[in-house]
């Protein structure tokens, strides 16, 4: 750090404010919290390419460092990261090489090698690298996220859920100070009536002990002050709430960890040679069956949904929260579902893993998930919440339409463009398939057809939100 202050005041005295340095370190120190080890020095250098505005001028001054200092691990891994900014990867990975030789317990240079690596398309060297940084530092959260991702896009989704779990335990801890990341420091009425509610049935249950009831009253308290502040869908917390909502909001206040079951999780009394034919005959390719899980699976899911304080995703502006598996949807039990039905239905899976996994949970009465088709090559969706909860059991459920997204349009196009894809249903006469609700009933598609949430209306209360499950399968390129 002193090496790093020293080249600042002799390289910066004509581009920078003389007491631009001390500012620089003062907001560093800031930030210590969320990146172990150097994280000074990794934002000494995003600050100073901020001020000097060109990458080739920040390098310049670098250079003259690491030629007055050449075994300096610091420098090499400030021009690292720089490299890494600029997508060069291969000479990131060069000096991040240098950087772990000059100094083998930087986890957060063995984390970034690992990114680089990854980058390059050398995914075992980077999943060791990752690896040595969690083995330096556990609560390196970001290098955990990144071996469940590598596991992910090597066919291994199942091995995923422990470092994406030790990444959620990591990141989502109880703690005073708020992280300085959007999903800790912007939130939205639908958020936090979740939170309240969600919070209100673990105490009502004495789940989660003391936290728990602390977290209750205070974001009870945050949720009343905030009301003013919400001009759109979000809202950054105001200074004089932060310290009341960060000890507390968006953190692992609870997580039931479902297990997997003996004797399987899918309901054994399905034909599924017969569903599985259905979906072949049916081209191009929609079915839905009942009773799709065991009573004890499905209990024991919406229990882990219900009761982990695990839905931080709440950018979506229709009022509904999400979760993804990198996040911290995932149990041993969901991996468990995940498996069976792709074992039990070779003919519509084939060989294709696991490539994505989530959860959304909805608000009583408001528009969902609009309009897209998805990466995938199979869709599978299904829903647990009590038929009881839904007030039109004739709809809340799904509309998948028969026409396939052209191959040729892009991800932005088939997954978020509504008005090119309104107008390529109506042009090339795509029927809809409505799916009603049904809680336990499962819909299997091809990724490749539109679909989106039907419209429902649910009771009030917390118990029954509407929740449904999304796992994706394959690659619809490879199809």
């Amino acid at each position: 750090m002193r090496l790093l202050k020293q080249l600042f005041q002799r390289k910066t005295s004509s581009a920078l404010d003389t007491d631009e340095p001390d500012d620089l370190e003062q907001a560093s120190q800031g930030s210590q919290g969320q990146t172990p080890g150097d994280s000074m020095v990794l934002n000494l250098a995003f600050e100073l390419k901020v001020k000097r505005s060109g990458f080739n001028e920040t390098l310049d001054w670098l250079q003259a460092g690491v030629e007055l200092h050449p075994d300096s691990d610091q420098l090499h891994f400030v021009a690292a990261n720089l490299y890494f900014h600029n997508k060069n990867f291969a000479v990131a990975a060069k000096l991040l090489q240098r950087v772990t030789a000059l100094n083998p317990g930087n986890a957060n240079a063995h984390s970034l090698l690992g990114a680089s690596l990854q980058m390059l398309g050398e995914h075992e060297k980077a999943l060791a690298s990752f690896e040595a940084a969690v083995r330096i530092d556990p609560t390196l959260w970001a290098a955990n996220h990144s071996i469940g991702n590598l596991y992910k896009m090597l066919g291994h989704p199942y091995k995923a859920l422990e470092p994406f779990q030790r990444a959620l335990f990591t990141r989502h801890k109880l703690g005073d100070e708020l992280i300085l990341d959007g999903e800790f420091t912007r939130t939205s009425r639908s958020k936090l009536r979740h939170d309240v509610e969600q919070l209100a049935y673990l105490a009502e249950r004495e789940i989660g002990g003391p936290p728990v009831k602390a977290a209750l009253q205070a974001l009870n308290q945050v949720e009343t002050a905030m009301q003013p502040y919400f001009t759109g869908h979000l809202a950054e917390f105001p200074a004089h709430i932060k310290p009341i909502a960060a000890p507390y909001y968006n953190r692992l206040l609870n997580h039931y960890n479902a297990p997997a079951l003996p004797g399987g999780a899918l309901n054994q009394d399905q034909d599924w040679a017969a569903i599985e034919a259905a979906y072949v005959t049916n081209a191009p390719g929609i079915i839905f069956i009942d009773n799709f899980l065991k009573p004890e699976a499905l209990a024991s899911l919406r229990r882990f949904c219900l009761e982990s304080t695990i839905w931080f995703e709440n950018r979506y502006s229709n009022g509904y929260l999400g979760c993804v598996d990198e996040q911290g949807f995932g149990c041993p039990l969901l991996a468990q579902i995940a498996e069976e039905q792709r074992l039990a239905l070779p003919g519509i899976f084939d060989d294709s893993r696991l490539t994505g996994l989530w959860g959304y949970k909805y608000d009583s009465k408001m528009s969902g998930i609009s309009v897209h088709a998805d990466y995938a090559a199979v869709n599978v969706n299904f829903w647990i919440t009590p038929d009881s909860a839904n007030l039109n059991p004739e709809r809340g459920g799904l509309i998948v339409w028969d026409k396939e997204a052209p191959r040729d349009w892009d991800f932005s196009d088939y997954n978020g463009n509504a008005p090119r894809i309104d107008k390529f249903l109506q042009e090339s006469g795509a029927n809809p398939v409505v799916i009603p609700h049904k809680q336990n009933r499962v819909a299997i598609f091809n990724s490749d057809l539109f679909h989106r949430t039907d419209d429902y209306h649910f009771k009030e209360g917390y118990e029954n939100r509407r929740i449904n499950i999304t796992m994706l399968y394959g690659d619809r390129r490879k199809t």
